[in-house]
C-alpha cells in the first residue's frame, strides 16, 4: 500500500531542470500558507504510492514541491505535535506533552506553559502580516499568541477545547479562508489551515463514501479512504483560490500531517503501532514545500521533521531564526546549501499530562532515526530497546538489536545526547536582590564604620563577598539590560533615549529562558528596561513593576514606602510557589536611588527614622574645591557637579543627605530581612541560593561630583554577595576576589539552574570547577548615552591599570591611572614616559574590546 511510485510519474515535464534567476533572489515576504492534515498515515496519498485512496489535488501540490518523504513529527499526538509547528521546539521543551491535563488540574495551565514559547504567528507579526487561524487549536483563544483572526475562541465555558467553531473549515465551509486572503490588499499572511480531516467522525459525503465502498473491504476503511480524499478537496480549494487571485507564485504552501492513523477494519478507531506510538505509522509523515521559483521541485529521501518548518517559514520571510530551536531551513536542504539533519528524534508520552513542569514523569518512549536505521528505547516497564531498518522495514517488523548491537550503541548515544532523561539532582531555588546606586563599600559586611546592613551581612556570613565587582556601564538603564542578557551595553544597544530593547536580546535573557526550562519566574519592583508588553509577559509568570514616589499614600492609614511594597510583593511571590516547580525571583528595589524631583532627594522608610543621627559624616576624599578645579572642563561641568548641588555643596547639606541615603541602605536591609525570613518560615532556605548585588556605584560627593556614570572607582564598583545553602560549612563566609562583573550574573543564574547558557552571552559563570580557564585579568568598560552633560567615555580596567577615553572630546582625551599605587586616581599617567608602553597596550585592548562587543549587535 505504502510503496513509493516512480519519481517520474509525479513531477510535471521540466520540474527538474534548474531554476531560473529567481532561486537567487532576496525573500521579500512571501504570503505563508501550513495546511495540516490531521489524524492520516504517511503512505495515504496518491503521490506517495496509495494503490486505493485518490488524493490528486495533493499529488499535483507534490509535483511542485520538494517533497521530503521521509518526515517525521516528534510525537504522534495532535496538541504536541501542533504546539511543536509553531515553537519549532520538541514537546518536552515546549512543554505540552499531551492532550489533557490530569482530571482536577486546570486546563489553562497547559496553555500558560505553552505561552512560555515564542510563536511563529508573533514573529510573523512583527514583520507585518496578518494571520488567520481555522481548524484544529488547542491553545485557548488564538490571538492570544499573534494571530490577527481566528475562527477558534478557545473557552471551555463555551465548549472549547480542541477547536470548538474552528472545526468548521473543510467540513461546512472554506468562506473564512477566501474572505481573509481577499480582504488583505498588498500586505503579507499567514494561513493556518489544520481542518478536522480526515479525522474522526468519518463522516464524508455520501458520493465519496460510494466511490470506495466495495466488497470485502470494512465500511470502517471505506469511510477513512473517503475521508481522505474529502479533505484533498478542499486543500484543492484554498490552492485553487490563491491561483485564482493571482498569488501563487509570492506564496510559500507548506504541507505536514500532525500524526499518522492505521484505521482498525473492525472498528472506528485507529490499530496499534499508529496514532500515539513512537513507530513509524504514527509519527512518520511527507513534508511539502512548495515556493515557485525558489524551490527546485522533486522528491528527498533524507529524514526531516516537523521542528524544520518554523525555521523554514522565519527564513523565507526574512526574520531572524531564534538560535533555540533546533531545527533547519528545509528550502536550503532542498536546495542543496544546507545538509539534512544528521538524525531526526521524537518521544511518546502518556495522553493526559502527569505533571506540567516534568515532562519525564509521562514519558513512553523515546527514538531516533540517522540513516536507515529508527531506535526506540522505553522509559519504564517491561519493554526493551528496539532498532529497525526502516527503509527495507517500514512497518517495523524486524527488530534487529541483537544483531546490530554497534548501531544501536551509536544512536543510543545520539538520544542521549538530544535528551538525556536521567534524573539529576534538584536544581535550587534563586533569588536575586538588586538595588540601585548602591557601591561597594557601603555595606557592614564591607567594612562601613557606619552603616547597619544585618540582613545582608547574614548573607555574606552564610556565602561569598565579591570584593572585586563591576558594572560594564555605571548607569541604570543600560545595566539592568546587562543583568537581563549578560551582554555589553554595545552589544544589547540599549540604554536611555535607544528606544526599547531588541527582542533577540530580552528573548535570550536569563528569565526568559528559565521560563522556557520550566521554571516559575517572578519579578518585583523597577524594571529599569523599556520593551513592548510581550517582554515581561514572556519572561515572568509573576510581574509587578514599581517606581517612585517612595512614599504611597492609601486610602485609609498611613503612606507606605516604596520599598517595603516590594518586599509585600516579593512575599506574595514566595507564598504562591509551589514545591514541584522550582522558581527564580528577581526583586528589583528603586531604593537608595535619590528621588530626583523631590528637593529631600533621599525618602526613607518610617522605621528607619533618626538612624545616624548622631554620625559623624565625614568629608569624602579629593571632596575639596583644589582638587575639583584641577579636572578638565568638560568634567567640571557635566551632570555630576550639578547633581552634587543638589546634595552635597554645604556641609550641612552633605552631612543630611548622606545620613537620608545610609537610612535608605539600610531600610533596603530591612525588606532583605524580610524576604529572608519568608523563606524560612516557608521551609526554602536550604534549597535557595540568593544573590545580592547593586545596578551601578555611586559618587557622595569624591571628586566634586554626584551620581555615577563616569569610569571612576566609586561609580563602577558594586556590592555582590552570593549565599548558595549548597556550599560546605568551611567555604561560608568566603572572601572571592576574582574580577567579576555585572554581565556574569546571568550566566551564574543559568549555570546554577542547570539551563544551558547562550553562546552569545559575554560574561563567566561565578561557579567555580576545576579545570575552569583562567579567570579575566580585565574588562572593558563604556558610556555612550546620548546626554550633553555627560561625557561618553570607553576604556579598559585591569588588575593594576585603568585607561579611560572621553572619544568625543576635541582633542580626545585619555586618562591612565596605576591603581596599585594610585587608588584614589588623582594622577594622570597618560604623559607618563615610564608609563608609554602601557599606555599604548591599553589603547590596543581598549579598540580591540570596542569592535568586538559592537560586532555582536
Amino acid at each position: 500500500m505504502w510503496k513509493l511510485l516512480v519519481l517520474a510519474s509525479f513531477v510535471f515535464p521540466g520540474s527538474l531542470m534548474a531554476l531560473p534567476q529567481g532561486d537567487r533572489a532576496k525573500p521579500d515576504r512571501p504570503n505563508v500558507v501550513l495546511i495540516v492534515s490531521d489524524d492520516q498515515a504517511f503512505g495515504d496519498f496518491g503521490f506517495m504510492g496509495h494503490e486505493v485512496i485518490q488524493t490528486p489535488r495533493l499529488d499535483r501540490l507534490a509535483a511542485q514541491s520538494a517533497v521530503f518523504t521521509r518526515g517525521y513529527v516528534p510525537t504522534a499526538l495532535c496538541r504536541p505535535s501542533l504546539a511543536t509547528l509553531v515553537t519549532g521546539l520538541y514537546p518536552h521543551v515546549h512543554g505540552v506533552t499531551g492532550n489533557d491535563p490530569r482530571p482536577g488540574v486546570d486546563r489553562r495551565r497547559i496553555v500558560d506553559r505553552f505561552a512560555r514559547s515564542k510563536h511563529l504567528m508573533e514573529l510573523l507579526g512583527e514583520r507585518g502580516y496578518r494571520s488567520l487561524q481555522t481548524g484544529k487549536w488547542w491553545e485557548a483563544n488564538p490571538k492570544e499568541f499573534g494571530f490577527t483572526e481566528g475562527m477558534t475562541h478557545g473557552d471551555p465555558k463555551r465548549g472549547g477545547r480542541h477547536g470548538d467553531k474552528g472545526l468548521a473549515i473543510g467540513r461546512k465551509t472554506m468562506k473564512p479562508i477566501f474572505d481573509f486572503i481577499d480582504a488583505g490588499g498588498d500586505q503579507p499572511f499567514f494561513l493556518w489551515y489544520a481542518p478536522f480531516l480526515p479525522h474522526s467522525p468519518h463522516n464524508p459525503p455520501k458520493r465519496l463514501l460510494d466511490k470506495y465502498q466495495k466488497p470485502g473491504r470494512s465500511k470502517f476503511v471505506a469511510r477513512y479512504y473517503a475521508m481522505c480524499e474529502w479533505f484533498d478537496e478542499t486543500c484543492g480549494q484554498l490552492l485553487d483560490h490563491l491561483d485564482k487571485r493571482g498569488l501563487s507564485d509570492n506564496t510559500l504552501v507548506v504541507f505536514v500531517v500532525d500524526n499518522g492513523w492505521i484505521q482498525k477494519p473492525n472498528s472506528g478507531g485507529f490499530a496499534k503501532r499508529s496514532k500515539r506510538s513512537p513507530n513509524e505509522g504514527g509519527v512518520r509523515t511527507p513534508i511539502m514545500v512548495r515556493w515557485p521559483g525558489r524551490v527546485k521541485p522533486g522528491f528527498r529521501d533524507p529524514p526531516v521533521s516537523s521542528i524544520d518548518i518554523m525555521p523554514t517559514i522565519l527564513t523565507a520571510c526574512g526574520i531572524e531564526v531564534p538560535r533555540e530551536l533546533p531545527g533547519t531551513d528545509l528550502i536550503a536542504v532542498a536546495q542543496g546549501r544546507k545538509p539534512a539533519p544528521d538524525a531526526v528524534f521524537g518521544e511518546a508520552f502518556t495522553h493526559d499530562i502527569v505533571d506540567l513542569s516534568d515532562p519525564r514523569k509521562s514519558l513512553l518512549w523515546r527514538w531516533v532515526v540517522s540513516g536507515r536505521w529508527k531506535l526506540l528505547v522505553p522509559a519504564r516497564g517491561t519493554a526493551r530497546p528496539e532498532l529497525y531498518d526502516v527503509v527495507a522495514d517500514p512497518h517495523e517488523t524486524n527488530n534487529v538489536v541483537a544483531t546490530e548491537p554497534d548501531v544501536a550503541a551509536r544512536l543510543g548515544k545520539q538520544l542521549e545526547s538530544w535528551w538525556p532523561v536521567a534524573r539529576k539532582s534538584t536544581p535550587p531555588n534563586i533569588v536575586l536582590l538588586v538595588t540601585d546606586d548602591q557601591r561597594n563599600d557601603m555595606l557592614g559586611c564591607a567594612g562601613h564604620p557606619i552603616l547597619r546592613t544585618p540582613a545582608i551581612d547574614s548573607l555574606a556570613a552564610e556565602g561569598t563577598r565579591f570584593t572585586n565587582a563591576f558594572v560594564t556601564t555605571s548607569i541604570c538603564a543600560a545595566s539592568r539590560a546587562s543583568i537581563l542578557t549578560g551582554l555589553h551595553r554595545s552589544t544589547h544597544g540599549y540604554t536611555f533615549r535607544t528606544g526599547p530593547l531588541a527582542r533577540r536580546y530580552w528573548e535570550q535573557s536569563y528569565p526568559r529562558l528559565l521560563r522556557s526550562a520550566g521554571w516559575r519566574t517572578g519579578f518585583v519592583g523597577k524594571l529599569g528596561v523599556n520593551m513592548p508588553k510581550a517582554g515581561p509577559r514572556r519572561m515572568f509568570d509573576f510581574f509587578r513593576p514599581k517606581s517612585p514616589p517612595y512614599l504611597k499614600r492609601r486610602k485609609q492609614g498611613e503612606p507606605r514606602h516604596l520599598t517595603e511594597l516590594t518586599a509585600d510583593d516579593a512575599i506574595a511571590f514566595l507564598r504562591s510557589t509551589t514545591r514541584d516547580q522550582p522558581f527564580c525571583l528577581s526583586v528589583s528595589f528603586n531604593a537608595p536611588h535619590a528621588e530626583d524631583s523631590n528637593p529631600a532627594q533621599y525618602i526613607w522608610p518610617k522605621a528607619v527614622d533618626g538612624m545616624y543621627a548622631d554620625a559623624d559624616i565625614a568629608a569624602p576624599p579629593l571632596a575639596d574645591a583644589e582638587f575639583f578645579q584641577k579636572q578638565p572642563a568638560f568634567l567640571r561641568e557635566s551632570l555630576g557637579r550639578v547633581r552634587w548641588r543638589w546634595r552635597f555643596d554645604t556641609p550641612e547639606k552633605r552631612t543630611a543627605m548622606t545620613r537620608g541615603y545610609y537610612r535608605m541602605i539600610t531600610g533596603v536591609d530591612g525588606a532583605v530581612g524580610r524576604i529572608l525570613a519568608e523563606l524560612d518560615k516557608l521551609d526554602l532556605t536550604r534549597n535557595t541560593v540568593v544573590i545580592f548585588t547593586s545596578d551601578n556605584g555611586y559618587f557622595l560627593g569624591e571628586r566634586g561630583f554626584a551620581g555615577k556614570w563616569l569610569m571612576y572607582e566609586p561609580s563602577i564598583r558594586v556590592p555582590l554577595v552570593i549565599r548558595d545553602p549548597r556550599s560546605p560549612v568551611d567555604a561560608r563566609g568566603r572572601l572571592d576576589e576574582r574580577m567579576v562583573l555585572n554581565i556574569d550574573i546571568p550566566e551564574t543564574i543559568l549555570d546554577i539552574a542547570e539551563v544551558p547558557i547562550p553562546s552569545r552571552m559575554q560574561g563567566r559563570s561565578l561557579v567555580v570547577r576545576s579545570g575552569d580557564p583562567a579567570w579575566r585579568t580585565d574588562f572593558f568598560y563604556e558610556h555612550l548615552f546620548e546626554h550633553p552633560r555627560i561625557p561618553k567615555s570607553i576604556g579598559v580596567r585591569g588588575r593594576r591599570w585603568k585607561y579611560v577615553r572621553y572619544f568625543e572630546q576635541q582633542p580626545v582625551y585619555e586618562e591612565l591611572y596605576d591603581l596599585e599605587n594610585d587608588p584614589l586616581e588623582t594622577e594622570k599617567g597618560v604623559h607618563d614616559p615610564k608609563a608609554a608602553g602601557v599606555l599604548e597596550r591599553l589603547r590596543k585592548r581598549c579598540d580591540e574590546l570596542r569592535d568586538r562587543y559592537a560586532a555582536a549587535h
